[in-house]
């Protein structure tokens, strides 16, 4: 009977595992046709970025192949960006949401990244050891402090849940500190604890380079915005290129499909093969 048990519940697992991972790629995944279309396009950047449109504001659009605009965003506001896409014109559009139900596409040129962790190992990565170790004098139900990179203005209290607290990376500041940087701790990603004061909240707040480049006036294929525009011939030539790419669309929207019924058949038959494993272990022996 035991035996039967775990067979039953070997397999309850996988049905349960093949559901997540028919889930799993879609998590993050914005509800959005054109990102449906060219996911495979699209870059992942999970960042926030501040607008920095010229004159003082930028338009987003509904896709970037498209010419009707979904809102109007205003310079120093902050967007979280998820995805990003390049078109033929080299130009970088940004998948953003307002978090009223508004959602488009934005020109990167008119957005910059938020300073963070990305940024600082951008910056100082000749300075950034490999050199893994434990912060000490530190045990479990301590409190310390994590900073989304060293000295930033950001920083939150973190409980010790164990013995130890260990970091992947090292980095010594102008001040002769040392700083560890947690790849993932209890819910927190990517931040960095001063290995010799990690209990102290108020360190040297770091000075970072918030130059921003100017706005370009105007960007081939951008609608209102690139030099093709004042002579109209702007929208002809990206209603063109929506055309070449309808057959490619159309492929992009089939194998979306394809892959939607692939997932259903996985499961029907981890379905199946459970049924005739039940039945073989639990039906009535002759």
């Amino acid at each position: 009977m035991k035996k039967r048990l775990h067979i039953f519940l070997l397999v309850l697992l996988c049905i349960v595992f093949q559901t997540a991972a028919v889930h799993a790629d879609l998590i993050f995944e914005p509800e959005d046709s054109f990102y449906e279309k060219h996911a495979d396009a699209c870059e992942y950047v999970n960042r926030s970025y501040i607008v920095n449109g010229y004159d003082g504001e930028t338009d987003v659009y509904e896709s970037p192949e498209s010419a009707e605009k979904v809102m109007t965003v205003k310079n120093r506001e902050k967007y979280y960006i998820s995805f990003v896409y390049t078109d033929r014109n080299h130009v970088k559009w940004g998948f953003i949401e307002d978090g009223q139900e508004n959602s488009g596409w934005v020109p990167m040129d008119y957005m910059y990244p938020v300073y963070n962790s990305q940024s600082f190992y951008e910056e100082y990565k000749d300075k950034i050891t490999p050199d893994e170790g434990i912060i000490p004098n530190v045990s479990k139900g301590d409190v310390i402090y994590g900073w989304t990179y060293p000295g930033s203005e950001t920083k939150y209290k973190i409980e010790v849940m164990e013995d130890t607290f260990d970091y992947g990376s090292t980095f010594t500041d102008e001040e002769g500190h040392q700083w560890g940087n947690v790849g993932y701790y209890m819910g927190n990603r990517d931040f960095w604890v001063c290995v010799d004061e990690p209990q102290n909240p108020n360190l040297p707040v770091r000075e970072i380079n918030e130059e921003v480049k100017e706005a370009p006036e105007k960007i081939d294929g951008v609608p209102g915005t690139s030099a093709e525009a004042d002579n109209g011939t702007d929208k002809n030539i990206r209603n063109e290129k929506a055309d070449k790419q309808t057959a490619e669309n159309e492929n992009a929207a089939g194998t979306g499909t394809e892959n939607i019924w692939t997932a259903a058949l996985l499961v029907v038959l981890t379905a199946a093969v459970t049924g005739i494993i039940i039945k073989k272990f639990f039906g009535k022996k002759k």
